[in-house]
């Protein structure tokens, strides 16, 4: 019995199939690789905003009741700005005991499309009775924590629980908010809103109010 061979339109369309089979195997190793690079692009900007909101949650948690040093009636702990805030923090971990204190000056900007953060190091606690805290150490420093950021709301709740578009409000000396409320519009994370209580707001208002 003679054994037939393949025709050449036989060979034509098995080569079509398999360029075919390959295609559709191209474009499925293409859409996973897409996806892949999706999420994991999506996984680096929330990794980059969880640390932006943690430095700000961490600096607003441990702010004192301390005169800003380019503050001219020396009065004020936290201030606001069209573009962000300014405060007195402490906590600043001093591991090799420096002969230094544990308070940095910082500020956080929302400016040109950049969540910025600056800090500077002062010198130890007074009252605000006493001349300004002065900067000590290095010169301040910069860090960048978000880029493609915009920030939609930044308003200071006192201890009434109302809400203020800019601190302080009265007459109050080193007076901090009970909360501030922040919402702003990150890569891949549209109207993230946050409410970060700060340390003594409450009790201090409460105090003003019943004096």
């Amino acid at each position: 019995m003679k054994q037939r061979g393949f025709t050449l339109l036989e060979v034509v369309i098995a080569i079509a199939i398999f360029s075919l089979l390959g295609l559709a195997t191209y474009q499925l190793l293409d859409r996973v690789l897409r996806s892949d690079q999706r999420i994991g692009l999506h996984e680096q900007q929330l990794r980059q905003l969880q640390r932006a909101m943690s430095l700000l949650e961490r600096d607003l948690i441990q702010a004192r009741r301390q005169p800003l040093t380019d503050d001219p009636s020396h009065s004020q702990a936290l201030i606001s700005q069209p573009d962000g805030i300014r405060l007195v923090r402490g906590g600043w971990s001093n591991p090799l005991d420096y002969p230094r204190s544990d308070l940095l000056q910082v500020s956080h900007r929302w400016h040109d499309g950049l969540w910025l953060r600056e800090t500077r190091a002062l010198s130890h606690p007074m009252s605000a009775a006493d001349a300004p805290q002065r900067p000590t150490g290095p010169s301040s420093q910069r860090q960048q924590l978000l880029a493609d950021v915009r920030l939609t709301r930044l308003r200071f709740i006192d201890g009434l629980g109302q809400p203020h578009e800019h601190w302080p409000v009265g007459t109050q000396s080193l007076s901090l908010p009970a909360a501030l409320e922040i919402e702003l519009d990150a890569p891949g994370y549209p109207q993230i809103r946050r409410v970060i209580l700060l340390p003594g707001g409450i009790d201090a208002e409460a105090e003003a109010n019943h004096g």
